[in-house]
């Protein structure tokens, strides 16, 4: 298997977690600069990372891939663990959006009312986390994909935490895990 993506993107790095232990070969890029968006281009219409290449198989959407792997490993999610992760990538999905309008400077301190909705909907999102945090009802994967747009949040200075106590500490607990050290971004 060989899987395509940068080291900062938090939805390679979920990808990478579960991978964790298996053999594969891991190709960096750069997606946002045009040596890496040229290089995309070479693995289809997406043009989006991660990506992962299994014998003949090509496949895209870090969501899509996941499932994928579960399936490998003949791991079935429960409706309340699909909805719980899509939660957090819809979370991951508002900072990208976010971060593409300061990064593109569309709007670097999001005053159009688009940015506006992204930005309260991420908020809505963090607090909803936070009430999971407070009862401690996310599962390890749950963790790993939260921790990985939370990691993410804070490298890009996105969004903070802003009295969400639960989740901080939660994201502080989670930094001293192996298996997130060793996915760091270079």
């Amino acid at each position: 298997m060989k899987l395509i993506g940068s080291t900062t993107s938090p939805y390679v790095r979920k990808v990478r977690l579960l991978l964790e232990g298996q053999d594969y070969e891991f190709e960096t890029l750069q997606a946002l600069s045009p040596e890496g968006a040229k290089r995309l281009e070479e693995y289809g219409a997406v043009k989006r990372i991660p990506i992962l290449i299994d014998g003949d198989k090509t496949i895209f959407d870090s969501t899509i891939i996941s499932e994928y792997l579960l399936e490998k490993k003949s791991i079935t999610l429960s409706l309340d663990e699909k909805l719980g992760l899509k939660l957090i990538d819809e979370l991951c999905d508002s900072g990208v959006i976010l971060f593409q309008q300061k990064h593109w400077d569309i709007d670097p301190y999001w005053e159009n009312d688009f940015s506006k909705r992204v930005h309260a909907r991420a908020k809505s999102i963090l607090d909803k986390l936070d009430d999971m945090a407070k009862t401690n009802t996310f599962t390890e994967l749950q963790k790993d994909w939260l921790y990985c747009a939370l990691f993410w949040f804070e490298l890009r200075g996105i969004l903070n935490f802003d009295g969400r106590t639960y989740l901080e500490h939660l994201f502080n607990d989670l930094k001293q895990v192996e298996k997130y050290q060793t996915t760091l971004p270079e």
